[in-house]
């Protein structure tokens, strides 16, 4: 991960779901490729919108925040981090289909 998404949003890391929102729509405004057609400003609001995309959204974020780039990840592995993730969240844990249908005591 090269970019630091606090950084280009300009806020703390601690910065709540409303503040990501308002640094981002107010750069946004700055930097929109209608507003300022420059390329070098068009690849920055490009940066802006991949922080916003993942500072925005909880599980993205807090996997920027471990060090993992979410946007690196494979699609098989993001697909097993969501499975684990709603297993964990559920509290339930799986068994094989033989283990519930046998009979108690046997």
């Amino acid at each position: 991960m090269a970019a630091d998404y606090y950084a280009l949003l300009k806020i703390r890391r601690d910065a709540t779901q409303d503040e990501v929102k308002r640094a981002y729509r107010r750069l946004a405004r700055e930097l929109h490729p209608d507003v300022n057609p420059d390329p070098e400003t068009q690849e920055r609001f490009k940066e802006i919108t991949q922080a916003y995309e993942v500072l925005s959204d909880t599980d993205k974020r807090r996997m920027y925040d471990m060090g993992v780039d979410p946007f690196a990840a494979s699609t098989a592995g993001r697909a097993a981090a969501r499975s684990a993730a709603a297993t964990r969240r559920s509290g339930s844990s799986w068994s094989s289909p033989s283990a519930r249908s046998a009979p108690p005591g046997n």
